[in-house]
């Protein structure tokens, strides 16, 4: 069993002479709902099809269980389940015809379980996929990607384009499914709830690299936003590093700050605060934060 089923390795890939991917580095843990982040166009799908040796890097590599993704065997691809933005199946195909398709086409095809699926979701088995809902073909891409029992489950965006309760019937199912039989997943959403959700650790891609890759516990704990009083207008430089964002309002400070510690509420005191209060932040608000052009570097360089 690999300790790390998904392992990248200073990952570089150039589209024209544009750089997508910057020296990605990144190891998922064995039993891990891993989700990826980042705003359109960052480079998360590259990074994914390049796992699936679906894309050639430029430099670098990555393994999945173990294997080159270039060179990925028959058996390798059996143990993976993939769940692609956008649900593209066979559209023409009515929904008997294309699991039979897909039957005869595994290596591991788990019979019981996947029929335990589809008395779960009654999707009908005569109508074509095209005149499914989304949350149908969503259902029904879900269950095609578990019929192999995979060890490593991706997930591209599954519910974009889902309305909340498909999306939430979506999450939980994929949760219980994962957590049940100890899957390592990868999970990449523009819906930030969902990754708050379900996810055990995050990466956060911002200019072609991984800003942020750490649990998420742990990042909720490192990034800390601050509401700060002064007896008069507030000072312009606190001379704090690593100081992700700061707004100034007369004698208001709002400051987003990476790893604070004693040292920094200490450097704080010296300018005699009448009072300072932490304010909650969610997933979605520390990412607007690690995202902002002028914060990637900030974060990569901090121990987030």
């Amino acid at each position: 069993m690999d300790e790390h089923p998904i392992v990248v390795e200073n990952l570089v890939k150039y589209y024209e002479g544009r750089c997508v991917l910057d020296g990605i580095g990144l190891k998922v843990p064995r039993g891990c709902i891993y989700g990826l982040l980042g705003r359109n166009g960052c480079g998360k799908t590259t990074l994914i099809r390049a796992l699936l040796g679906l894309e050639p890097p430029t430099r670098g590599r990555t393994l999945l269980l173990g294997q080159d993704s270039r060179n990925l065997t028959a058996g390798t691809r059996a143990r993976i389940g993939y769940v692609a933005e956008g649900h593209n199946l066979i559209q023409n195909y009515r929904v008997r015809r294309l699991i039979g398709l897909c039957k005869d086409l595994s290596l591991r095809w788990n019979a019981e379980f996947f029929d335990h699926l589809m008395e779960t979701f009654r999707l009908p088995m005569d109508r074509k996929v095209k005149e499914l809902s989304a949350g149908m073909r969503a259902q029904l891409n879900l269950a095609l990607a578990m019929a192999a029992d995979p060890e490593l489950l991706i997930l591209d965006d599954p519910t974009l384009g889902l309305d909340t309760v498909a999306r939430r019937q979506f999450l939980e199912l994929a949760i219980d499914l994962i957590q049940k039989q100890d899957r390592t997943i990868l999970f990449s959403s523009h819906i930030l709830g969902d990754v708050e959700r379900i996810a055990d650790r995050v990466g956060i891609m911002a200019g072609g690299k991984l800003a942020v890759d750490c649990e998420l516990e742990e990042l909720k704990r490192r990034v800390r936003k601050l509401r700060i009083l002064f007896p008069s207008e507030a000072p312009e430089n606190l001379y704090i590093t690593e100081i992700i964002n700061q707004r100034n309002t007369g004698r208001e400070m709002v400051l987003t700050v990476a790893n604070w510690n004693e040292q920094k509420q200490a450097i704080l005191e010296t300018f005699g605060p009448d009072s300072c209060s932490e304010l909650v932040m969610t997933l979605e608000d520390i990412f607007i934060e690690c995202t902002r052009p002028s914060n990637a570097a900030v974060l990569e360089g901090s121990e987030v």
